[in-house]
């Protein structure tokens, strides 16, 4: 070694420079974890907060660093370096945080985060090998909890539900399965219960070649279900040679209830819930998350999963807010207050603070905390993409349904969303069109998709097949009290030159508000479609003097682009605080 580097090395070790670095480093770390864990992720400061910290320490690293090197030279020195050189830090430091304050609520550079899967496995509906033939439901709740706790791992696809339940009872190749939802791997099993008694067999089966990378068989006792569940979720991530993080590892093994039947009421729920537009089914999901609630009064998805039914019986203009409000903000925070860091929870408090408190900020919070949690959640999407809708950032919006199609392909109510809430809000109608009849081509009794498709063919101007569209709905639903029904239908025959039963369906609204609550958003939007203007107003002052769950919808409303060049809408959308 030279002596320029031996002389050096000795400057490092006299100015303690090494020492100084390494606690840099350590204490570094515990302030930027400090920052991410608490200020962040529990008390919802900006995620800009991490870039703060990191900017300030580096620069007071850079700093001390220079003090030290330069300070105690014994020769004499005109022009002391560091006095220029630490100053030029501070200022840059200055600057870069300055700009990262003015910016804490810019747009974010990627509203949907890119997927990076390594990996990706479908997880089929475990097969009952009872002898009564009568666990079916046993099995497809150990199904789909080792689909929720998969969904959880960041670099690993996992389609959702409706997906994996597609080939249930089939005799399909495994590898057209894979290659169907865009798979590498598939998970399959079977259950064999005789009273207490479990025997559970998996096997993981490569997509490729149709080899089995993993088989096991557990032979437990019922109460051994969940760390069964544990077991596999945690080989399945070893064997696909995924690098866990150390949150992703808690819930992989986390149990969100243990209560077998309370697991399997809610997920009765969610499926009615998937395919509720109707006040009676939503009132029939209601009924089954109550049940669960019943079985364990500490299990959060219930909670979370009323919050969100809730909002939709607002949506859809069937509950008064003032009804219903207390009662799902009420269960929004008890699920958030018995699991912090659930995602689904986060999701229906974004969704309440954007439909009812009209604050889309902490929507958007509340948002992006659900994704980071868990980006492989496809009940995530759906409520997201609505708020980007409300920010006018159509391109984000669709991205973010089109990753809900992407992690739940076989689900036709997906694409449903992707032509109502993506394409057709942008305006891109046949696109729209073209995702819509996507969805109905796989379930033509998607009663959402139906009516969807009515109002399409009206906005571009198809009168001929939006009146035999919405015909086709009439005709099925003859005596409906359904406010959504009556409103998608009197707007589409409306504009298309069906005047006389759109007032009929509008009459039959306006004679069900006077004996419970209709949204009165609802009512204008029908107004609008036919023109009146005045009329139209009126019910949109209304809802908004209502704080209606339609209302902060109106900047987005298609329906009513005839109204936009009136001051009362300006002055709407200024009392709702969409404008300045």
């Amino acid at each position: 070694m030279s002596n320029g580097v031996k002389s050096f090395f000795l400057d490092l070790r006299k100015k303690r420079i090494i020492e100084i670095l390494a606690a840099f480093i350590a204490g570094g770390w515990l302030i930027i974890e400090f920052v991410d864990r608490i200020l962040v992720a529990h008390y919802r400061f900006p995620d800009k907060t991490i870039d703060i910290t990191f900017i300030t320490l580096l620069c007071a690293l850079i700093c001390t660093l220079i003090w030290r090197w330069f300070s105690g030279r014994e020769e004499p020195r005109k022009f002391k370096l560091e006095l220029v050189l630490i100053p030029l830090v501070l200022l840059v430091t200055v600057l870069l945080d300055v700009n990262l304050l003015l910016h804490l609520r810019g747009p974010e550079p990627e509203a949907v985060p890119a997927a990076k899967w390594k990996n990706s496995i479908a997880v089929l509906p475990f097969v009952d090998m009872s002898p009564q033939k009568d666990q079916e439901y046993f099995c497809d709740g150990m199904t789909e909890e080792l689909i929720n706790r998969l969904s959880n791992i960041r670099e690993l696809k996992v389609p959702a539900r409706t997906s994996a339940f597609v080939f249930k009872g089939k005799a399909e190749d495994i590898r057209d399965i894979g290659r169907k939802l865009d798979v590498q791997t598939v998970l399959e099993g079977s259950i064999r219960k005789i009273d207490n008694q479990l025997r559970v067999t998996a096997q993981l089966v490569s997509i490729t070649n149709g080899f089995h990378l993993w088989s096991e068989t557990y032979n437990r006792e019922l109460k051994d279900v969940f760390s069964i569940q544990d077991e596999i979720a945690s080989t399945i991530a070893d064997k696909l040679k995924i690098t866990l993080l150390s949150n992703e590892k808690a819930r992989l093994v986390k149990h969100s209830t243990e209560n077998l039947e309370a697991y399997n009421l809610y997920m009765l729920g969610r499926y009615f819930l998937e395919r509720a537009i109707t006040e009676e089914n939503f009132n029939k999901v209601m009924g089954y998350f109550e049940q669960a609630l019943t079985k364990d009064r500490s299990y959060a998805l219930a909670y979370a999963g009323q919050a969100t039914c809730l909002s939709l019986l607002f949506l859809s203009g069937y509950l008064a807010p003032k009804e219903g409000y207390p009662k799902a903000i009420g269960a929004a925070k008890k699920a958030l207050e018995l699991d912090e860091e659930l995602a689904e929870a986060h999701a229906s408090l974004g969704y309440l603070k954007m439909l009812f408190d009209w604050d889309l900020a902490s929507a958007g919070d509340e948002f992006k905390r659900a994704l980071k949690l868990n980006p492989g959640s496809i009940d995530i999407y759906l409520p997201y993409s609505m708020y980007l809708v409300l920010m006018g950032r159509f391109d984000d919006a669709i991205a973010g349904l089109k990753r809900a199609v992407e992690l739940d392909p076989a689900s036709p109510a997906n694409y449903v969303y992707l032509g109502e809430w993506g394409y057709q809000m942008a305006g891109r109608y046949d696109e729209s069109i073209v995702q819509i009849k996507k969805g109905l081509d796989m379930d033509p009794n998607i009663l959402f998709g139906q009516l969807c498709l009515a109002t399409i063919y009206a906005l571009k101007g198809m009168s001929r097949e939006a009146i035999a569209q919405a015909d086709k709905v009439l005709s099925a639903w003859p005596a409906a009290e359904d406010v959504m029904i009556l409103s998608f239908l009197g707007w589409a025959y409306a504009v298309s030159g069906g005047q006389e039963k759109a007032r009929n369906l509008l009459n039959r609204m306006l004679d069900l508000r006077t004996r419970r609550y209709v949204d009165a958003y609802l009512i204008g939007d029908v107004y609008a479609g036919l023109g009146e203007k005045d009329k139209a107003f009126e019910w949109l002052n209304k809802a908004y003097e209502e704080h209606s769950g339609q209302v902060i919808f109106i900047k987005a409303d298609t329906w009513i682009k005839n109204l936009r060049s009136d001051p009362r809408y300006e002055a709407i959308l200024k009392k709702i605080g969409l404008e300045k």
